[in-house]
């Protein structure tokens, strides 16, 4: 009761406040609304990946007088998670998060408002609050005040004047000339660096836009860590909230000061298909590829499906990775969309794949507001190392292009980013690389290889037919991927692996990466790589090239995930905001998955009961079946092989004691076999004996018979003699019903 009287005093307090309070309105108070945020999908596996924008719409508050330094203001944006926008200055925190006020250079009424960056020449942030700090002398117009007038101030309503013309102008090129409106934020604070969730925009001129017009502020280029959520399943999502808090010299308040910016979902879906664990050790696969010869994928010179005809199955291996989303996969930027896709054409008012696999270098996204589908962000950029006022950006295309945002080509960017004081915003937005799909493999069987196709291509997923993966195909094809080489982690700049068609060996570092160059962001896409495996058989020190890496069988396995990718002590660095560490940057792939399997070449076969106790003796004849007539005759030719046979007895030795031990007989040749009698052979060690034997061959073909008489009987003497076939224990070499070992063999007369 005590509680509930404390708060009824402190309610009846706050409503007599209330009372007494003056409207926000009254006091000039600028009010602003969520009016168009962006909550983007954004991959759990991401460390840096880009959230949506936060677009806020303010009005109120009484404009700054004509010729006033406009009041500024402090802004913080925090997530919760850490913030990993790219760390880009020289001097500093400062980051490629911006700040752009009043949406310049967008199609419409700020079709021909110019980009103008605080820090660039026509904008000095040279004042007592260094670098990244501007000032706006106010024109007393507010629409106009933000219109990124590189050299001029207009002092009077709808006048302008020019900077160093007297009065209270200050002088060209000075602070206080030119009216910025894009400002660049900062990781942290000088007294806590550390601190990755929060971004700051200090200093920044915020002229109240009165009651009858309005200001917009929008956040864009801020990466954040969505790892540190996990994938969850699909009815389970996490989302990425901003928190806003400004303060200043102005009153301003923001409705809705918690904003849903990014929602968490897998990224990406890994299956394996055609999985070939039957390869036997001395059988050759792919010997042309294993001896140095390179082919296109397709071109098989076993016959059929490329692995298909060298050591039985149905072709490769292939890896399927799958988006989880349909914005999962993009390119680096735009100019990758405009180089390798027609507009228009088979489909109307969309980018259609055009078969192309070019990489051009960047074109300007620098139209707010526009979703480029692409892994940069806003950048506005030029090719001069150090652009001067008025310098032109690369290529004019037309921004945005046809079918990226609506209205005609804006024309008010004149000026790329540029900064005097070393803030770093002219790499602001821009992406290390697409989307790369890295495959990690592990276990490889010694003496083995693993080839790529260098291009493969997307299609959608659920296709009725699913196109050849390394073909293109008209009006199926989505998109491409193109074969790079890499560092360890999947980074360093795109270099395609090769200009030709021919397979591309995987390299030491088993790790195989792709790059996105063109997708479709509308469409859930898959891609299939395949896997193609070469050895050459070693029929003198069974199996090829060495032992396999663990016990008689050398499963090879495969992750798939995101890159470049980061573990251990790199990921802990991964999670924060980087000057150095591409973006976007991921965890790496985290589920192994069996794509083959190099087999023991051996042969296993069973023979039930053997007896040389009671008057009974047996024996056992093993042939080497390895020398047949040939594929042209219709068996399964494997070339001749060798090898030792080794008996195991399990049962009871003479007079109840134990088996004997494990026999090994002399090399058995091709077309040959070894015989064995329990009563006489290896010194009499099995005399007495009755149970049964697994025998193992050393080669792949066997077939075994046991015959059981009296002892010393010949086959024609009176008494018992019985005769049967050895059991095969292993799988048909082409895929059979008998799963008890892991060898591929024949398993006739069962």
């Amino acid at each position: 009761m005590a509680d509930f009287r404390k708060w009824f005093y402190a309610l009846a307090v706050v409503a007599l406040l209330a009372g007494l309070t003056v409207p926000a309105s009254a006091q000039g108070v600028i009010n602003c609304v969520n009016n168009g945020s962006v909550n983007a999908p954004v991959r759990a596996q991401g460390y840096a990946d880009l959230v949506g924008d936060i677009y806020l719409s303010c009005s109120g508050g009484t404009p700054t007088v004509a010729g006033q330094p406009v009041p500024p203001v402090n802004i913080q944006v925090s997530l919760n998670t850490n913030i990993t926008s790219k760390l880009v200055s020289s001097t500093g925190l400062f980051n490629e998060a911006l700040l752009i006020i009043d949406d310049p250079n967008t199609p419409g009424v700020n079709s021909n408002k110019q980009i103008l960056n605080c820090g660039a020449p026509g904008a000095p942030d040279s004042g007592v609050s260094g670098p990244g700090v501007c000032e706006i002398v106010s024109t007393g117009t507010p629409t106009q005040t933000y219109d990124g007038t590189p050299q001029g101030i207009g002092l009077t309503g709808g006048g302008t004047s020019t900077c160093g013309s007297g009065g209270t102008n200050p002088a060209a090129s000075t602070y206080g000339c030119g009216r910025p409106n894009v400002f660049q934020g900062r990781q942290g604070t000088p007294q806590n660096a550390g601190q990755a969730s929060s971004i700051y925009f200090l200093g920044v001129p915020l002229d109240p836009p009165g009651t009858n017009a309005t200001r917009t502020l929008r956040v864009t280029n801020i990466r954040a860590d969505a790892e540190y959520f996990g994938i969850v399943s699909g009815f389970v999502q996490q989302s990425i909230f901003a928190t806003i808090i400004i303060s200043g010299n102005n009153l301003l308040t923001v409705a809705t000061p918690v904003l849903t910016v990014g929602t968490v979902q897998n990224g990406l879906i890994v299956s394996a298909l055609n999985a070939r664990l039957n390869f036997i050790q001395c059988n050759s696969e792919n010997a042309t590829l294993a001896g140095g010869t390179a082919f296109a994928y397709g071109a098989s010179p076993c016959g059929g499906a490329l692995g298909g005809g060298c050591n039985g199955g149905t072709g490769s291996p292939i890896v399927r990775l799958m988006e989880g989303f349909a914005s999962a996969w993009k390119v680096k930027n735009v100019a990758m969309t405009l180089s390798n896709s027609t507009f228009g054409a088979p489909v109307a008012a969309s980018y259609n794949y055009n078969g192309n696999t070019n990489y051009p270098s960047d074109l300007n996204q620098n139209v707010p507001g526009v979703n480029y589908n692409t892994e940069s962000g806003f950048e506005f950029i030029s090719l001069a190392a150090n652009p001067a006022p008025g310098s032109t950006p690369p290529s004019p295309f037309g921004n945005p292009p046809a079918g990226f945002g609506a209205g005609s080509a804006v024309t008010g960017a004149t000026q790329p980013f540029a900064d005097a004081n070393g803030t770093g915003i002219a790499a602001a937005g821009v992406a290390t690389q697409g989307t790369r799909l890295a495959l990690s493999f592990g276990n490889i069987p010694q003496g083995s290889n693993i080839w790529v196709p260098p291009v493969i291509y997307l299609y959608r997923q659920n296709s009725v037919t699913a196109p050849t993966p390394a073909l293109y195909t008209p009006n199926v094809s989505t998109g491409v991927a193109v074969l790079t080489t890499t560092d360890a982690n999947g980074n360093t700049a795109y270099s395609a692996a090769t200009t030709t068609g021919n397979l591309q060996q995987v390299s030491s570092s088993n790790l195989a990466v792709y790059e996105v160059l063109m997708d479709d962001p509308s469409s859930l896409e898959q891609v299939d790589i395949p896997i193609v495996v070469s050895y050459i058989a070693n029929l003198a020190a069974n199996p090829p090239g060495g032992l396999p890496v663990a016990g008689p069988t050398s499963t090879a396995t495969v992750a798939a995930g995101f890159a470049p990718f980061y573990t251990g002590t790199q990921a802990a660095a991964a999670k924060l905001p980087s000057a150095t560490l591409p973006v976007p940057r991921f965890i790496p792939g985290t589920t192994p998955l069996n794509i083959f399997a190099i087999n023991k070449c051996a042969c296993n076969l069973l023979f039930p009961f053997v007896s040389n106790v009671l008057g009974y003796d047996t024996g056992l004849a093993i042939a080497n079946t390895t020398s047949d007539p040939g594929a042209s005759y219709g068996f399964n030719s494997t070339g001749p092989q060798q090898g030792t046979v080794t008996l195991w007895f399990y049962g009871q030795g003479a007079n109840g004691t134990a088996p004997p031990a494990a026999y090994t007989s002399p090399t058995v040749p091709s077309g040959q076999l070894t015989t064995y009698v329990l009563s006489s052979s290896n010194s009499g060690a099995s005399a007495g004996f009755q149970g049964y034997i697994i025998a193992q061959a050393q080669f792949q073909y066997c077939h075994g018979f046991a015959f059981l008489t009296s002892q010393g009987a010949l086959p024609t003497s009176a008494g018992v003699s019985e005769g049967y076939l050895g059991i095969v224990l292993d799988n048909h070499w082409n895929g059979g019903t008998l799963p008890r070992t892991s060898q591929a063999a024949e398993n006739d007369a069962n």
